[in-house]
């Protein structure tokens, strides 16, 4: 245990002896020395110029407002969820160009357009068409969520073919919209753009063939792309879309050129050779699905050919080699990179019947045949997955066939439908 000090009564005597005490001998010197200093300036000390409140003022400590702070942080909870919600109602699309989930099949039946479930057989209309004015080849958006398509524009005097218009709409058959301001007296080509914001179509203007992009929401008037002139059929490059390959008449011959997707770049891969009139030459251009390289047919006095060449105009070569007169060509490209379907006809005299070929990108390997023998040319597409050919022929059937690109059975599509082709991409 400790005792205080008490020394309230001997503080007196102390302090008169300390006054007492003899003067400090550095005194003199001190003030000696300091009288010849100046005295501080007046605005150095915070007094003299903020009022003395402000200055000797404590700092307030607020009480926390746990009401507020509680409502926001409610608010701040149900915008996060607002947001979940919002993201997670977003539909994931395919990238423009590789393997994608297999969507529905467009198809027109009576001049209507109409979707089908290839897995389930199961139909819906999509897009009725007025009298006389029935609607063709749909096809889907590279990111599936879009559908265009041509419906005929009646005449009088009817000719042959009829003027078309161009129409969007979406995949569940709403908003249908015009986007060609005029109709269009021949339509030579028409596919999507990448970034599915455009229609790029081919048509005669004056007499000349004519590249254009329309725009899907009829907003923007067509952009003409008149480093194309002449072009009849335009293949964008994967990955990306960002370059086009074309065929264009130059000086009456067939050649092969490519350019940026802006019209930009111009450059030539094959130099026109063959005349327009030998129209299998130069013809079905199509990127490989890496975008390295171009196959394209290639025209001969005893066959027509399947060509292949790097995308910069280098290496060209046949893809496969074949001796003896024949027709291959009509090349596909399937979305995974790894094959190409081909037309293969014969033409060595033993009326061999005419089928479709697989064989692997690289060109090595077996050659397999697929699907039933036909008479007469074909139209086909490859389903997103890479798993199926979608087939019909053009004459003699009304029915597509789902064929198996290793040579294994075919089976028919549960309906009815015209010449067009496609399948819609839907995202992994």
């Amino acid at each position: 245990m400790t005792t205080p000090m008490r020394q309230g009564r001997d503080l007196p005597p102390i302090l008169s002896d300390l006054a007492m005490a003899p003067y400090p001998d550095y005194v003199d010197s001190v003030l000696g020395r300091t009288s010849r200093m100046r005295q501080r300036p007046a605005w150095t000390f915070p007094g003299r110029w903020l009022p003395m409140d402000i200055t000797t003022r404590a700092t307030p400590v607020a009480r926390l407002p746990w009401r507020q702070l509680g409502i926001l942080a409610l608010i701040a909870l149900l915008l996060a969820l607002a947001l979940a919600a919002y993201v997670g109602t977003q539909r994931r699309v395919p990238a423009p160009f590789g393997p994608a989930r297999n969507g529905l099949i467009p198809y027109v039946s009576g001049g209507d357009i109409y979707v089908g479930d290839p897995v389930t057989g199961r139909t819906r209309l999509l897009v009725t068409s007025p009298p006389g004015a029935g609607a063709s080849s749909p096809g889907f958006s590279p990111d599936g969520t879009r559908l265009a398509f041509v419906r005929d524009v009646p005449v009088s005097p009817a000719t042959d073919p009829l003027p078309v218009d161009l129409y969007v709409t979406r995949e569940d058959g709403t908003a249908v919209t015009k986007i060609t301001s005029a109709p269009i007296t021949k339509l030579v080509w028409a596919t999507w753009t990448p970034d599915g914001r455009h229609l790029a179509i081919i048509h005669p203007i004056d007499g000349v063939n004519q590249l254009e992009l329309l725009d899907v929401e009829a907003r923007l008037p067509p952009q003409r792309l008149t480093a194309a002139v002449n072009a009849d059929q335009i293949a964008y490059r994967p990955p990306d879309g960002r370059e086009m390959v074309f065929r264009a008449v130059v000086g009456g011959k067939y050649g092969l050129f490519a350019m940026a997707a802006d019209g930009t770049n111009l450059r030539t891969l094959v130099k026109p050779t063959n005349t327009a009139d030998l129209d299998q030459d130069l013809n079905a251009i199509n990127y490989s699905t890496d975008g390295r390289r171009i196959f394209y047919e290639r025209w001969f006095p005893d066959s027509i050919q399947l060509w292949v060449m790097n995308a910069d105009g280098t290496g060209a070569h046949e893809f496969i080699s074949k001796p003896g007169p024949g027709w291959d060509g009509l090349d596909a490209p399937s979305p995974d990179g790894r094959w190409v379907a081909f037309w293969s006809v014969p033409e060595d005299g033993s009326n061999a019947e005419q089928r479709i070929s697989v064989a692997r990108s690289d060109g090595i390997g077996p050659v397999i045949q697929t699907g039933p023998g036909l008479n007469g040319n074909a139209r086909w597409v490859w389903s997103p997955d890479s798993t199926r050919i979608l087939m019909i022929p053009d004459v003699g059937s009304t029915s597509a066939l789902l064929l198996d690109p290793a040579g294994g059975p075919w089976t028919s599509v549960p309906w009815q439908s015209d010449l067009d082709l496609d399948w819609q991409r839907l995202a992994p």
